[in-house]
């Protein structure tokens, strides 16, 4: 027994692997299987507690309906262990060594050409063969007979995990960056596994020369004012429940051109061409071009209607695989959210599993046409943000990317809903390096394209947040520093917490913004604090101005109290910033001060 597994205060990296594939030879030289390689009969086991919907697609519930980021440590060197991570460790081999055979499968990230491709392998306890199954659907085949890059184990059991040190919080996800491998216990939810490889790819990227971003990537032609042909390539950042996926998935299609004529006076398909969808989750943004890194997407489908065409289409697909997804009268898989719930409140966090190509959008390839030249910040809030504005300064677009300014949602925490929160680059997954390396790396490629005369059109959207919802001002404390902050006034709406009042533009308003600023069809003027850095819509042909007057937060609010709200904002980023230790310069760090 002691040549399996060491001893708990002898448990390191190293030797937890070494012990994991011990424990596999010894069962195999007692003749016994230590696991099942890529074994094809998955979904078949899977059935047998999956929800057999009516179109054909199956289901299933985890035991988790979030991430568990609180429940997460990042080991960068082995001298960082305590006894508590040891201990998991430990109960990781043990369960293993007692368990039936696990179950492997292997695939990669990035296409085959990739620059960024990277083999991934995971063991996965032979009780959850639907996660196993869904993983795979997710990513590309893998390289025969290459190594892998990154290994996860995932036991979605509890195994008396100890707390995490000096917290209250339990120990559910260790991830070893330098050592290419995470493990995974506690939580059946689907999305431990997908991001627990994706925060490996992320370094991996990163390593490669490039920055690995939360963000979807969409291309299109459109037809610019002087009749010119260009080709858009979007990257759209957002940390989960900010509109991501809406955006990232959304086409303009002859059905949604009706709606456009009706409320616009305009068909966006007069001025669009070739569009693509090419990435849900995280790319690779490259001095060359954006790498996707997955074949298929996981993606939230709280609330989806038809009317976002390419999504709805994938989503109810026969061969869409569903997580915590309620079913209707007649046993369709349903989006409503009106029939679950978790924790005794509406269930906000359904997900699915779809096949790229059943949205009708993708032409087999992930990887952009060509370099980054637009770029949306989705970054929500509720005092001081216009619906839309346009980012004209470098440092101040890699000032955003730091902040990650946002709103809590359900699919990130259930404490969290609501909550104004800063949150670097919209994602809590930067494991091996800093986020500020990243920032730096995309601001050092934004100023080098520009000096190139290649021009990335950045814009910040305000999706889920509100154009000056009511709120109050409430002492916050800052370190040693204590400061009056606005606070939102939320509500609960049918079990969900609301803001009261403010605005918030359509989704067609948004998608036609963009369509227009695009086309070079907007008239912008200086932003009233921030002047030539920030520009904001002064005419988008199809939108009245009237409406572009109730998409301004100076509609609402005096020029004084805006300038106050920003000071409050900006002192909690920066402090954030210096609390987290990242290490920004000057021209980056102090890009949004003002007098």
């Amino acid at each position: 027994m002691s040549e399996l597994i060491p001893k708990l205060d002898e448990i390191t990296p190293d030797n937890f692997l070494k012990s994991l594939n011990s424990i596999f030879m010894y069962k195999q030289k007692a003749g016994l299987t230590p696991y099942l390689d890529n074994p094809n009969d998955l979904l078949q086991r899977a059935k047998l507690y999956a929800t057999h919907f009516r179109n054909g697609s199956f289901g299933w519930a985890s035991n988790i309906w979030s991430r568990s980021a609180a429940n997460t440590v990042v080991i960068n060197d082995e001298n960082e262990m305590k006894k508590e991570h040891k201990l998991l460790l430990l109960r990781v081999l043990e369960h293993i060594l007692a368990q039936g055979p696990m179950i492997k499968v292997d695939g990669a990230y990035g296409s085959p050409n990739s620059k960024v491709r990277m083999n991934v392998r995971v063991f996965v306890d032979p009780q959850f063969p639907d996660l196993a199954y869904r993983w795979r659907q997710l990513v590309f085949p893998p390289d025969k007979g290459k190594e892998p890059d990154v290994t996860l184990i995932v036991i979605p059991h509890y195994l008396g995990n100890p707390l995490i040190p000096g917290t209250d919080k339990m120990m559910a996800v260790i991830r070893f960056p330098h050592h290419n491998f995470t493990v995974i216990t506690l939580s059946s939810y689907q999305g431990e596994i997908k991001k627990g490889a994706l925060c490996h790819w992320i370094f991996y990227a990163y390593k490669k020369g490039c920055t690995g971003e939360h963000a979807a990537l969409r291309e299109f032609t459109v037809k610019t004012v002087d009749d010119k042909w260009k080709r858009v390539v979007l990257a759209i950042w957002g940390l989960t429940g900010s509109g991501k996926s809406t955006h990232g998935f959304y086409v303009w299609t002859e059905k949604n051109s009706e709606t456009y004529k009706k409320l616009f006076g305009i068909n966006p398909l007069d001025y669009v061409k070739d569009q693509e969808i090419k990435n849900d989750d995280i790319v690779a943004i490259c001095e060359d071009r954006v790498y996707g890194s997955e074949l298929g997407a996981w993606t939230k489908t709280e609330d989806l209607t038809p009317e976002l065409e390419a999504m709805w289409r994938g989503a109810m697909s026969p061969r869409a695989l569903h997580e915590n997804t309620e079913f209707d009268e007649k046993g369709f898989p349903s989006f409503e959210g009106k029939l679950f719930q978790y924790f005794g409140s509406p269930n906000r966090n359904a997900r699915s599993v779809l096949y790229l190509e059943d949205t009708g959008y993708f032409r087999g390839n992930v990887d952009s046409t060509g370099r980054l030249n637009a770029a949306v910040f989705l970054s929500p809030g509720y005092f001081t943000d216009y619906a839309w504005v346009k980012i004209n300064d470098p440092s101040f677009a890699a000032k955003v990317l730091a902040d990650g300014r946002t709103v809590g949602h359900a699919a990130q925490a259930r404490e969290l809903v609501g909550k104004v929160r800063f949150v670097p680059r919209f994602t809590e997954f930067t494991i091996g390096v800093k986020d500020d390396v990243h920032v730096i790396r995309f601001y050092e490629f934004l100023k080098k394209w520009k000096e190139e005369g290649h021009e990335v059109n950045i814009y910040q959207w305000n999706t889920t947040g509100r154009i000056v919802a009511k709120y109050r001002w409430v002492e916050k404390k800052l370190g040693e520093k204590t400061i009056m902050a606005p606070e939102p006034i939320l509500q609960e709406v049918n079990g969900i917490l609301k803001p009261i009042g403010g605005e918030r533009p359509l989704i067609e308003e948004t998608e036609l913004f963009l369509l227009q600023a695009e086309r070079e069809a907007v008239d912008w003027e200086p932003h009233p604090v921030w002047g030539e850095k920030v520009l904001v819509p002064k005419r988008v042909p199809g939108i009245t101005d009237e409406r572009l007057k109730q998409l301004n937060p100076l509609s609402y609010i005096s020029m004084e109290e805006f300038r106050q709200l920003l000071k409050a904002q900006l002192e909690e980023s920066k402090y954030n910033l210096t609390k987290l230790g990242l290490k920004l310069p000057p021209e980056i760090m102090n890009a949004m001060d003002f007098e």
